[in-house]
């Protein structure tokens, strides 16, 4: 009995780690969308992207605030923790559905620095 349950334990396991990780099924337009996010005191600007579906995401974020930021989202691609004033590009992948990003430092997102991507048809 014990080994049965071990057995079921590890196939609910997997299963949860497929759900988890499974990427909407979305053919690639081969365009890109580049959008430009900045910060504005504990939130992003813009707040919502629109995004064609099957299109690659480039986000361009500049770090126009006065603190330490990062962006992560919803298909787990993050950028690194940029200081004020600095730059980086994220590639985000192919969008093929709704997808939130936030702010992963300290408790930022809870202060309002989080958005949508909104997959368009």
């Amino acid at each position: 009995m014990k080994r049965l349950l071990s057995g079921a334990a590890v196939v609910l396991s997997i299963a949860a780690v497929t759900a988890c990780s499974s990427e909407p099924d979305v053919t690639p337009t081969g365009e890109t969308t580049t959008v430009t996010v900045q910060v504005n005191g504990m939130h992003y600007t813009p707040s919502e992207i629109e995004v064609q579906v099957g299109d690659e995401l480039v986000v361009e974020f500049e770090n126009t605030g006065t603190d330490l930021h990062d962006m992560a989202f919803g298909n787990g691609e993050t950028s690194e923790r940029i200081n004020p004033g600095q730059t980086t590009t994220i590639e985000v992948g192919v969008v093929g559905e709704d997808m939130e990003f936030w702010c992963s430092v300290s408790n930022h997102r809870e202060m309002g620095m989080e958005g949508t991507i909104v997959a368009t048809s």
